[in-house]
C-alpha cells in the first residue's frame, strides 16, 4: 500500500519520500544498519573497545559550558570510568539525579594510555533499578521523522505484512517466516535471530533477482551481419598509441591483445562478438573497447558506449574524440544535460551516420535515438544499470550487433551466465600495463606529516586528491558512531588546504555531488590541465576521473568507507608512469579492513578478503540499490546463490513466484533494479 494512503502529515510523507520510502513495504524494508547489544551487563575487563552495557556507581557528576562529565566506579573491578556528554545540556536535569547511585552505562568503551576508561555520549545511562536488558536497533536518520514516529509506523505496518513465498518454499528452505524476520529486524529478541532474519530477506532479494534475470530475453543471435573485412586503419591506430597518448612505452599487455584478437576473430568470422571484459581498476579495459569501436568504424558501422555517470561519459568522450579526430572519425556525446537544439542536431547526425562513435549515459538507449548501422554496443559497469535499461540495449542489439561489457567487479562465470546469458564470453585482464607502478598505500593520521608529504610531491610538479566522507558537517547520519567534529567534510577540508597551500602558490579546488554537473566537470577539467593542484572532493571522483599527473590520494576517515570503494578511490592514482601513493587518513591503525589494502593491490584479492571479513549483515539497507547490490549479495554468498538458483528455476516453471515479484514491483526496488 502507498504511504500517501495512510493518515500521515504532508511533511512526514515528504520526508519519507526523500528517503525513497513510498510504500508500506518500503518502510518495513528500512532496515537498521546496526544494533546496540545491551542484553547483558559485561565486566569492564571484557568491555574494552566494545559497544556494551556495564554497571557502576556514580561517584560524581557535573557540567560546564562544553560538557557534562561523570566519574563512575565500575562494580566488578573498582576501576574508574569517565563518561562525557557533548551537546547534551538539555539532559542535565535528568542526569544529575543519578549522583551517588548505581547506574547502567551503554556505549563504546575506550581507553587511552594516560587516561582511564572512557565513554563519550553513551547510548543509554539510567538507574540500575530501571534498566531493562535490550538490543537497540539504529536507523539512518530521516530529517523530520523522529525515531519513535518511525518505529510506531513500522509497528503499525508489521501487522499487515504477508508471506510472499509459498509455504512449501519456506518449509523446504528452512528459513524464518517473512513476517517473523521483519519483526526480529525491527524489534530484536537476540542477535542470533537478527542474523537469521537478515538471511531470510537476502534469500528473498537474490531469489527475486534470479527469477527476474531468467526472464530477461536472450541477448541475441549467434551470428552477425556486422562482419569486418579490413583492419589497416585500426592497426595504425594501435601503432600510433605511444604518440597519441604521449607515453613512449605504451603497448598492449598479453591479456589485452588476447581480448582484442578474440573479439576481432569473431567479427571476421561473422559470429556475434558478445564479451564481458573484466579486470582491476586501471588495467586497461577501455582501450580494448576503443580498438573494437575503431574496427567497426573502419568497416562502416556505428558504435555506442553507455556509462553510468555523466562525469564518466564526458571522460570517455574526451578520450575517444582525441583518438577519433586523428583518423577522421566523428564522436558525439549524448546526455540529459544537452540543450534541446544541441540534442536535436546530434540525434539527426546519429540517424544520418554523421557520427561513428556515440558516448553517453542511459540517454543513448532512449526511443528518440535512431542509429544507422549500429554494429557495436559497449556498456561500462553494466551491473550498475537496471534490467529495463538492459532490455532496451538488447533490443538495439537484436539484429546481431556485437556487445562488449566492461566491469571492474570480479564476476565468476556462473554469475556472468545469469547476468548476461550463457553465450557471454568472459575475458579477464590480469596483467597491469608495464608502465604502471603499484600504488604505495599507508595509514597515517598526522595532518602535519600528510601536509609535508603532499608539499614534496607538488614540488615535483605532481597533483593530489583529498577525499572526505561528508559535504557539510551536519551531513552525518550516524551520530552514535562518531561525533560530527571528528568527521572530515569537504567544506572545512577545502578551507584547511587553501589556508595551508595557496600561500605557497598552489591552487586548491573543490567538488561534491550537490554541485552543478557542468561546474563539477569544469573543475575536474582544470585539475586535469594542472590549473588546480589539489582537488578536495567527496566520492564523486570515484569513477571516471583520469589524471595521470595526480600521484597522491588522501582518504580522510578511511574507516568509514567500504573496501571496494577505497580500492576504486586508490585507482584514481597510479594511472601514469610515476610512483603514486594512497594515504588512508585514519586513527584506526589496526583496522583489519584497512590492513587488507596495505597488503594487496589487486582488486580481486581485496574483494575475496573483504568477503571473508564481512558477512551479509551490512548488505541490507537503503543506500545499496540497483543490480550492484544483488551482485554484492551473490559474490558474498556463492553457495547460498547456487541453491537459490534452483528455487528460481523451479518457481519460474511452476509460476509460484507471483507474490514475491509483486512485493518488489510495488516498491522502490522496482525502480533501482
Amino acid at each position: 500500500m502507498l504511504l500517501e494512503q495512510r493518515n500521515l502529515q504532508k511533511r512526514t510523507l515528504n520526508a519519507l519520500n526523500k528517503k525513497k520510502l513510498y510504500t508500506t513495504d518500503d518502510i518495513l524494508r528500512f532496515i537498521p544498519y546496526k544494533y546496540h547489544d545491551y542484553s547483558r551487563i559485561m565486566p569492564l575487563g571484557d568491555a574494552l573497545d566494545k559497544d556494551c552495557a556495564i554497571s557502576g556507581y556514580v561517584e560524581s557528576i557535573g557540567k560546564n559550558e562544553r560538557k557534562i562529565e561523570a566519574s563512575i566506579i565500575e562494580e566488578t573491578s573498582g576501576e574508574k570510568l569517565n563518561v562525557f556528554w557533548f551537546g547534551h545540556a538539555y539532559e542535565w536535569e535528568h542526569l544529575k539525579k543519578t549522583a551517588l547511585n548505581q547506574v547502567i552505562i551503554g556505549g563504546k568503551i575506550t581507553k587511552h594510555p594516560q587516561n582511564s576508561y572512557t565513554v563519550i555520549n553513551p547510548v543509554t545511562f539510567c538507574l540500575k533499578d530501571n534498566f531493562i536488558p535490550c538490543i537497540i536497533p539504529v536507523y539512518h536518520k530521516i530529517k523530520g521523522v523522529s525515531e519513535d514516529m518511525l518505529k510506531g509506523l513500522i509497528k503499525q505496518e508489521l501487522s499487515s505484512a504477508a508471506e510472499p513465498l509459498e509455504n512449501i518454499v519456506v518449509d523446504k528452505s528452512g528459513l524464518m517466516g517473512y513476517k517473523d524476520a521483519l519483526k526480529e529486524l525491527h524489534f530484536p529478541s537476540s542477535l542470533n535471530k537478527v542474523e537469521q532474519a537478515k538471511k531470510r530477506l537476502i534469500f528473498n532479494d537474490v531469489l527475486y533477482f534470479s527469477m527476474k534475470m531468467k526472464n530477461v530475453p536472450s541477448a541475441g543471435r549467434a551470428n552477425s551481419m556486422f562482419t569486418i573485412s579490413v583492419s589497416e586503419q585500426t592497426k595504425k591506430f594501435i601503432l600510433k598509441l605511444p604518440e597519441i597518448t604521449g607515453i613512449s612505452d605504451f603497448s598492449l599487455t598479453k591479456d589485452q591483445l588476447a581480448a582484442v584478437n578474440a573479439i576481432a576473430s569473431d567479427m571476421k568470422k561473422g559470429l556475434r562478438a558478445n564479451y564481458l571484459i573484466q579486470g582491476d581498476v586501471s588495467c586497461g579495459k577501455t582501450i580494448i573497447a576503443v580498438i573494437s569501436m575503431f574496427l567497426m568504424a573502419e568497416n562502416g558501422y556505428q558504435s555506442v558506449i553507455m556509462v553510468p555517470t555523466t562525469i564518466l561519459a564526458k571522460q570517455h568522450y574526451i578520450e575517444l574524440k582525441n583518438y577519433a579526430d586523428i583518423f577522421g572519425y566523428k564522436t558525439a556525446l549524448l546526455s540529459s544535460e544537452l540543450k534541446q537544439r544541441q540534442k536535436k542536431d546530434i540525434l539527426k547526425g546519429i540517424e544520418n551516420h554523421e557520427y561513428d562513435f556515440i558516448v553517453g549515459t542511459h540517454s543513448v538507449i532512449s526511443e528518440s535515438v535512431k542509429y544507422c548501422n549500429l554494429g557495436l554496443v559497449v556498456t561500462d559497469e553494466e551491473h550498475r544499470f537496471g534490467v529495463a535499461q538492459r532490455e532496451k540495449l538488447i533490443k538495439k542489439a537484436a539484429s546481431g550487433a556485437h556487445t562488449i561489457t566492461m566491469s571492474a567487479t570480479p564476476i565468476p562465470r556462473t554469475i556472468a551466465d545469469v547476468m548476461f546469458g550463457e553465450d557471454k564470453k568472459v575475458c579477464t585482464i590480469n596483467q597491469m600495463p608495464s608502465r604502471r607502478l603499484p600504488v604505495q598505500t599507508a595509514i597515517n593520521h598526522s595532518t602535519k606529516t600528510i601536509f609535508e608529504f603532499i608539499k614534496r610531491q607538488l614540488s615535483l610538479q605532481h597533483q593530489a586528491y583529498i577525499v572526505c566522507p561528508l559535504i557539510h558537517e551536519e551531513d552525518t547520519e550516524d551520530e552514535t558512531a562518531v561525533s560530527d567534529s571528528e568527521l572530515s567534510n569537504v567544506q572545512a577540508t577545502f578551507s584547511l588546504y587553501k589556508e595551508e597551500f595557496e600561500p605557497l602558490g598552489y591552487q586548491v579546488g573543490m567538488v561534491n555531488g550537490k554541485m552543478d554537473k557542468d561546474e563539477i566537470f569544469q573543475i575536474i577539467n582544470d585539475f586535469r590541465e594542472n590549473k588546480i593542484q589539489i582537488l578536495v572532493s567527496t566520492t564523486v571522483i570515484e569513477v571516471g576521473v583520469n589524471v595521470p599527473n595526480a600521484n597522491v590520494i588522501v582518504v580522510n576517515n578511511a574507516e568509514r568507507f567500504g573496501l571496494a570503494q577505497l580500492h576504486q578511490l586508490r585507482g584514481r592514482v597510479g594511472r601514469g608512469s610515476i610512483k603514486s601513493y594512497c594515504i588512508l587518513n585514519s586513527n584506526e591503525k589496526d583496522n583489519p579492513r584497512l590492513k587488507i589494502l596495505l597488503d594487496s593491490a589487486n582488486g580481486f584479492d581485496v574483494a575475496k578478503e573483504d568477503s571473508k571479513l564481512r558477512g551479509y549483515g551490512d548488505l541490507l539497507g537503503t543506500k545499496q540499490s540497483g543490480n550492484n547490490r544483488y551482485i554484492s549479495l551473490i559474490l558474498r554468498m556463492p553457495h547460498l546463490y547456487e541453491k537459490i538458483k534452483l528455487y528460481a528455476s523451479w518457481m519460474n516453471q511452476t509460476h509460484m513466484g507471483g507474490a514475491l515479484l509483486s512485493l518488489y514491483e510495488e516498491g522502490e526496488i522496482n525502480e533501482t533494479i
